[in-house]
């Protein structure tokens, strides 16, 4: 019980490793838990009191365009464009979060710095009626930190320590003065949408639990994220990031004993669609072409290295994608990380 009580505090915060990140592009699906994935059943490092760090590399490479929840038709996008709007290509992120955490008997916290690099191509940002699709091809490719975030969790309310709260802040501390830098449209701004921080300044806050059967470990957590404040955009231009809704839930199991800990998750966002003058709109109905509602299976597993560490690894496979408009999601997201304790 007692492992499970100091398991708990930690699931919390670190399950938001990735949901400020899901305002930089509104199909990531990026809501995975990295600390509770890379635990176990035995004596990890992770359920002891103290210091610990975490470092971890994710991949998302959105190359598949889809217009509601279904794949979208070269008879649509034909007709987008035809009618002015933009149409990206290929939106590639590749992330390092690097997070210090502490854990103590009725809670903890955890402060991440997240580095980014982020290519993406699109056709019309300089579109006309008489330019073929393909020929108004538009690069961009940036890299540095992103939003930093401080989060905290507390256990106290409850005997057994098992659920509790989260509570933390995103700070704009990720670069929002991207321009394209390649092709027909290179000068122009990049979308706010896909910079590699949001401008805003948002609250976190959720709730969580979690608990042992018999040689399984599970936990179910829940968030929200909201802007208080934001910065102009590029242009002068406004941009507020849509509300994100995560949930998160997994099982683990010690069948293959302490060292090898297999895993599985589920993990949903739904995020409410950007606002300001800077977010695209459908040509045809009006709608930002941002937000959406995404699940996503992710099996994993986690190794017991020695010396206070771990190594794991996710992949996360979508089973539901719905967007607003035309958007990429990737096919798949992968991570690998590990967590050391600091003596």
């Amino acid at each position: 019980m007692l492992r499970t009580m100091k398991l708990a505090g930690l699931i919390g915060i670190m399950a938001l490793v990735a949901v400020g990140n899901a305002h930089a592009c509104a199909a990531c699906g990026c809501t995975l838990s990295t600390d509770w994935g890379n635990q176990g059943i035995g004596q990890e490092i992770s359920t002891k009191q103290g210091y610990s760090t975490d470092i971890s590399y994710s991949y998302v490479d959105q190359n598949r365009l889809i217009y509601g929840s279904s794949r979208a038709s070269g008879a649509q996008i034909a007709s987008l464009y035809a009618n002015g709007q933009e149409i990206e290509t290929l939106t590639q992120t590749q992330m390092v979060n690097v997070s210090l955490n502490y854990t103590g008997e009725n809670g903890g916290f955890m402060l991440l710095v997240p580095y980014l690099y982020r290519t993406h191509s699109t056709d019309g940002v300089i579109n006309s009626p008489n330019a073929p699709l393909g020929s108004n091809y538009t690069t961009s490719s940036d890299r540095g930190m992103g939003d930093i975030r401080l989060l905290g969790n507390y256990t106290g309310f409850s005997s057994d320590r098992t659920s509790g709260i989260i509570a933390g802040i995103k700070l704009p501390t990720g670069g929002t003065g991207t321009y394209f830098n390649g092709g027909v449209g290179a000068g122009s701004a990049l979308d706010s949408g896909l910079q590699l921080g949001t401008g805003s300044t948002d609250v976190i806050f959720g709730a969580f639990t979690s608990g042992l059967i018999s040689t399984y470990g599970w936990f179910m957590q829940g968030t929200v994220q909201h802007a208080i404040a934001t910065e102009p955009a590029l242009g002068g231009l406004t941009y507020r990031p849509g509300d994100a809704y995560a949930l998160n839930a997994g099982i683990r199991s010690a069948t293959f004993g302490s060292r090898v800990t297999p895993m599985l998750q589920l993990n949903v966002i739904k995020r409410k669609a950007d606002t300001g003058t800077s977010v695209p709109l459908d040509v045809f109905t009006g709608a930002s072409v941002s937000g959406g509602t995404l699940a996503y299976i992710a099996p994993g597993v986690s190794v017991r290295a020695g010396h206070g560490m771990s190594i794991y690894g996710f992949v996360q496979i979508p089973v539901y994608q719905n967007v607003s408009s035309l958007q990429l999601v990737p096919q798949y997201t992968a991570t690998i990380g590990f967590r050391k304790a600091l003596d």
